[in-house]
């Protein structure tokens, strides 16, 4: 790309490494003949609604998709029980991100995150709160299944950060729910799911809300079933909250 081959120029070494988000902002921006040069107003001008800008949003997630498709940073893409990877989905202009920890058996056969028995729990709340799952942005800290659904490694969800950074470096949110003991840690490590679980943590300009992923309600029954889906009903309606009060024009329905 032209842009880029500038950029190199520009600097006495024979060759450098752009950052991969950085690369695929060259191509938006080069696809759409962007005037803009700064990254920060590339990346403003996919988040208004209107068709133009639907066209770069549907174009930057083809090519995250492709991106991330090309990844083999750790050996799950390459086991058995792996089929695909699972990007996320969803609204690249929304404020809102849920993040989970991986893509389950029902994922990894779909190619889509969070549409097994807790997905289908996670969509009907969403539906509670009139939030259709299409106007928000969901997706995983790490997007390859691991061996009989077990917790990612570290090594794992490092080698994976790379594609949900770039996700969030386009995505820009202004909160995060996150799903899980996994997301959490991968924001503040050494915590604990139900110790932290309702309690904001500012990380740079994102605001996490941490709560229990949607497979741990499955688990529970009786009274514990009622206590943690209350605790999840409130933290996702405080999550909600303090995106519509940050970015009050965002329509989720």
């Amino acid at each position: 790309m032209a842009i880029e081959n500038e950029i190199k120029e520009s600097f006495t070494a024979t060759e450098i490494t752009l950052p991969d988000s950085i690369k695929l902002l060259f191509d938006l921006k080069d696809k759409f003949n962007i005037q803009d040069s700064n990254a920060h107003d590339i990346i403003k001008s996919i988040k208004i609604d209107d068709v133009e800008s639907n066209k770069k949003r549907v174009y930057l997630y083809k090519i995250i998709k492709e991106h991330l498709n090309s990844c083999q940073r750790c050996p799950l893409y390459s086991i058995e029980n792996h089929t695909q990877k699972v990007a996320g989905e969803g609204a690249l202009n929304s404020p809102i991100v849920l993040i989970g920890e991986g893509p389950g058996f029902d994922e990894d056969k779909v190619g889509r995150p969070f549409v097994g028995r807790a997905g289908q729990l996670l969509t009907i709340i969403l539906n509670k709160m009139e939030i259709r799952r299409e106007r928000i942005y969901i997706t995983n800290v790490i997007k390859c299944r691991p061996p009989r659904n077990r917790t990612p490694l570290q090594k794992e969800i490092k080698a994976c950060s790379n594609n949900l950074e770039m996700e969030l470096s386009f995505i820009t949110p202004k909160v995060i729910i996150a799903l899980g003991s996994v997301p959490l840690n991968y924001f503040k490590p050494g915590s604990s799911i139900t110790r932290d679980r309702g309690q904001w943590i500012n990380f740079g300009e994102y605001w996490i809300m941490p709560t229990f992923h949607p497979a741990y309600i499955l688990r529970k029954q009786g009274k514990a079933l009622n206590k943690v889906k209350w605790a999840v009903w409130q933290d996702f309606n405080k999550a909600v909250n303090k995106a519509k009060e940050m970015y009050p024009e965002y329509k989720y329905n």
